[in-house]
């Protein structure tokens, strides 16, 4: 029971963190544009402890519901005389500040999916021993880590990826059972070591042969890495586009929509698996989080970079009070999505539990 609650405050901070985040992105960006600021929240609530900065007045809180956090700009949806306010300030400048919060959102994802790669991710396999398998054919043949394989019976075997594709092709290619002649590199010298396959089912109920190895890898270089992080978030962003698309024209995976219940529902059990499990989840989160946030929807960040292409074109502001009114109906229809998510996530995870949100 300690373990869950302790998974599931791992997940709510975890997705705090994420949302704090994008709010730090228009922190920063309002402070280097010099738009006045009035408080930088991390979560929501009642305030928990704080501060004031001295030479700029702004204030600085921890509040009670660490499910995300703020940035208060001095006017914002409402005239404000004050030079430092955020509607007297060039539509660059605003445009810049507001766009960086889903830009913050989407460097958070490089980095996660980055470390991932870096330390986690397979990127190349080798046909050399890097373990045997208690009671498997291969220890009691006298397989040893170490071991470079460079012979499957006659089947020659290079020392690369395509060496470990060879080494399983060779031994699935044999009569499950049947003997197969392992010749390996060992101190300079080449060995041959003769084993029996133990016969085991594939997922499909394929029956092959196997020894009982494990093959040496290596992750992925920091330079490679920070190359694919790129490649890998260019292709889900188009996924996670034509998903969307799919969501608004077709109806598709409406009944798969989650909100924050069930978003912390599965992030608190897959961080059980380690922390591989928690790097994909901010990754997938953040991204999908600054996607959604440039949609042009009112209350969303989208919707305010909308106002100000509108402004930018026709050369005259928008009326502050109108601009705020239709984001603050925005905000409505957002909070009611919210409370009709909820429900939904309650009534799941009652009826379903966290098998419900993992399809």
């Amino acid at each position: 029971m300690l373990t869950n609650i302790l998974y599931v405050l791992l997940a709510i901070v975890m997705l705090g963190l994420i949302v704090t985040v994008h709010e730090f992105g228009h922190y920063l960006v309002g402070r280097l544009c010099g738009i006045g600021i009035v408080e930088f929240s991390v979560g929501f609530g009642p305030r928990l402890l704080g501060w004031e900065g001295k030479k700029t007045g702004i204030q600085y809180s921890l509040r009670a519901i660490p499910l995300g956090g703020y940035c208060a700009f001095v006017g914002e949806d409402e005239a404000n005389d004050d030079p430092r306010a955020m509607n007297n300030q060039p539509v660059w400048k605003r445009f810049l500040t507001i766009l960086a919060g889903p830009f913050m959102n989407f460097v958070l994802a490089f980095v996660a999916c980055a470390v991932m790669l870096n330390q986690f991710v397979v990127a190349e396999s080798f046909p050399v021993v890097h373990s045997v398998m208690d009671g498997m054919p291969a220890v009691e043949a006298g397989v040893q880590p170490g071991d470079t394989i460079v012979r499957v019976n006659d089947t020659d075997i290079t020392n690369d990826g395509a060496g470990v594709s060879g080494v399983v092709t060779a031994i699935r290619a044999t009569e499950p059972g049947s003997t197969v002649r392992l010749t390996v590199l060992r101190d300079g010298a080449e060995v041959e070591l003769d084993m029996r396959t133990t016969v085991v089912e594939d997922e499909n109920g394929a029956s092959h042969g196997m020894i009982g190895i494990e093959f040496s890898t290596r992750t992925f270089t920091v330079l490679e890495a920070l190359r694919y992080a790129g490649e890998y978030m260019v292709t889900t962003t188009q996924s996670m586009l034509d998903s969307l698309r799919r969501l608004f024209f077709h109806g598709e995976g409406v009944d798969q929509i989650a909100g924050t219940v069930g978003i912390i529902a599965v992030v608190s059990q897959f961080a059980r698996d380690g922390l591989y499990e928690v790097l994909w989840l901010i990754f997938i989160i953040s991204l999908n989080l600054g996607i959604m946030n440039l949609l042009p929807l009112p209350a969303l960040d989208g919707g305010r970079l909308v106002f100000l292409i509108v402004e930018a074109i026709r050369r005259k502001p928008i009326p502050p009070e109108k601009e705020g009114m239709v984001h603050g109906i925005g905000l409505l229809l957002v909070l009611g999505l919210f409370v009709l998510l909820t429900y939904h996530d309650v009534v799941r995870l009652i009826t379903q539990g966290v098998n419900g949100f993992i399809q």
